[in-house]
């Protein structure tokens, strides 16, 4: 019995280590992978062999109160190295706002009126990008169109200064509000250029070429997506600070004694595109003579030659008039028609 009971105990032991012994090394196994995660993630940049760590959704929270570059970014606020943009025209309550509009006008020299206009939008810092005059005909008074471009906070000085050149005919003048299209534009700009930054210095610390690739290839995908935030950050601040007004101009008289045609006027019009047309026939004609005569000489040639040759062919024989034609086939000979006499 009791050699039994030493014998059970003994083997209850080694069962203990044994459990122990795969504790203990558990222990140290996680122990080291926590050690590597760590050192992964330092600044020293991956291990060799490791995966890269996931930077693709960098930590973009900021306070609201926070100087933003670009946009309602302080003038002396860090912009990350990146060139900044205007600051956005804000309306009373703070919010970013767009300002498009159009003018129309009648006036007795519209020509004479866009120089005015145009002297208006200048004396405000403005623009014109795009103007189309005509000139008065006997169907059409004088027209002139123009696209001016002027600071959003000169708006209404630059309406006013057109109600001192002239009456206005109408007015239309609209706000669009873009806050949040600027902060979301805030938000990304800041996300890429962080994302930008730590691939940056991934780069200066990767440890093999596989990564140096990777890292590469990662770094210019982010930037030019940052480039891409910038140019819709600009375009964007451009819009809010620079309002569009679409001003059109035309005349109140028109040259001649009327607008309206006359039967007069269709006759004439009527002469003139018979004259017009003559002219362009004898032109072509003029134009075809050369080759008409060419080809004439050319058909006279193939006359010529054909008719020669027509005059060496024999002529086919007739049989003389009177003569009787037998065919040899149909006609019985004498012999047989002895026969059939019989």
């Amino acid at each position: 019995m009791f050699p039994l009971a030493e014998s059970h105990s003994g083997t209850m032991t080694r069962r203990l280590l044994s459990m122990a012994g795969i504790v203990v090394a558990g222990t140290v196994l996680l122990t080291g992978c926590g050690a590597l995660g760590a050192a992964s993630e330092s600044p020293a940049g991956p291990a060799v062999g490791q995966p890269l760590p996931d930077i693709g959704q960098p930590d973009i929270g900021q306070p609201e109160s926070a100087p933003q570059p670009g946009f309602g970014g302080s003038e002396g606020g860090d912009t990350g190295g990146q060139p900044g943009v205007d600051v956005p025209q804000q309306d009373a309550d703070g919010e970013e706002v767009i300002v498009q509009g159009s003018v129309a006008m009648q006036v007795a020299d519209p020509i004479e009126m866009a120089d005015a206009v145009a002297d208006a939008a200048a004396a405000r810092d403005g623009s014109i990008d795009r103007r189309s005059e005509g000139a008065s005909t006997d169907f059409q008074p004088a027209w002139a169109m123009l696209t001016v471009r002027v600071p959003t906070v000169d708006v209404e000085g630059f309406l006013d200064a057109l109600r001192g050149l002239a009456d206005l005919s109408s007015v239309d003048v609209s706000e669009q509000r873009v806050g949040a299209q600027v902060r979301d534009l805030e938000v990304r700009v800041n996300a890429a250029r962080a994302s930008v930054d730590r691939l940056t210095e991934l780069l200066a610390t990767a440890a093999d070429t596989e990564t140096l690739l990777e890292v590469e290839a990662q770094l210019t995908e982010r930037t030019s997506e940052l480039e891409q935030l910038l140019s819709q950050q600009r375009s964007l601040a451009d819009q809010v600070a620079m309002s569009t007004i679409e001003v059109q101009i035309r005349s109140t008289t028109v040259d001649g004694p009327t607008g309206t045609p006359t039967f007069w006027d269709g006759l004439i019009a009527g002469w003139n595109a018979f004259l017009a047309w003559g002219a362009t026939f004898l032109f072509g004609l003029g134009q075809s003579i050369p080759a008409l005569v060419v080809l004439a000489v050319l058909a006279l040639v193939v006359w010529l030659i054909v008719r020669r040759i027509m005059q060496r062919m024999p002529s086919p024989t007739t049989p003389p008039q009177g003569a009787v034609v037998v065919n040899p086939v149909t006609t019985p000979t004498p012999a047989a028609a002895t026969q059939s006499t019989e």
